[in-house]
């Protein structure tokens, strides 16, 4: 009866677990037959061995396991992480670092060939806005020699057109001033006898 009740707590204490449990890094651990130091030693387990978990005995803090070689017995809870090893990870780790490196450097050539093409716009557009530059100062001296040429034409057309109106006013005032001397001369000119005033006299 007393076995009974002893192996009734025990199964009581015992979660029963379907995890996967890793033994500790940098840990050398045995292999126990029951849930304690005083059970017979299985064997040993190397650090960052795989095992199943089978179940859990809180009080006495060892968990039930299964390795790899289908062995059964009982571990430390201490001695036992939920995470891979880091031996086991340092591959994957190593894997990963080398591809996020070529990542990188694949990268830096795109960027450094990018980097290239816009420079090499960059100096197109420099050289393009330089030419403008230059058009543009050819066209202000162009529109500054039309300019000139126009206000002399301007003031060549205004004089122009002021000698031709002094003109107008000389020549009108010739034909005024030669009508009125003609009216004036008319009248003192002797006038001429004609037949008919003879025949009557």
């Amino acid at each position: 009866m007393r076995a009974f009740l002893g192996i009734l707590i025990c199964l009581c204490a015992q979660q029963v677990l379907a995890e996967t449990r890793y033994v500790s890094d940098n840990i050398f651990t045995y292999l126990h037959n029951g849930p304690g130091t005083q059970y017979r030693i299985l064997g040993s387990v190397k650090a960052g061995e795989s095992l199943e978990v089978k179940a859990v005995n809180s009080e006495a803090g060892y968990t039930q396991v299964v390795d790899s070689r289908g062995r059964e017995g009982w571990i430390k809870n201490n001695e036992l992480q939920a995470d891979l090893s880091l031996r086991q990870r340092l591959p994957q780790v190593e894997k990963e670092l080398a591809e996020l490196k070529a990542r990188l450097q694949n990268l830096n050539g795109d960027n450094e060939q990018r980097f290239t093409e816009k420079d090499g716009q960059i100096e197109q557009q420099s050289q393009e806005i330089a030419q403008l530059k230059a058009q543009l100062a050819t066209q202000d001296e162009q529109i500054g020699t039309l300019k000139e040429q126009n206000d002399a034409l301007t003031q060549s057309y205004d004089t122009q057109e002021h000698d031709m109106q002094i003109d107008w006013f000389i020549r009108g005032g010739a034909m005024v001033g030669g009508g009125i001397l003609l009216g004036i001369l008319l009248p003192m000119l002797p006038r001429r006898r004609s037949r008919s005033d003879r025949w009557m006299n």
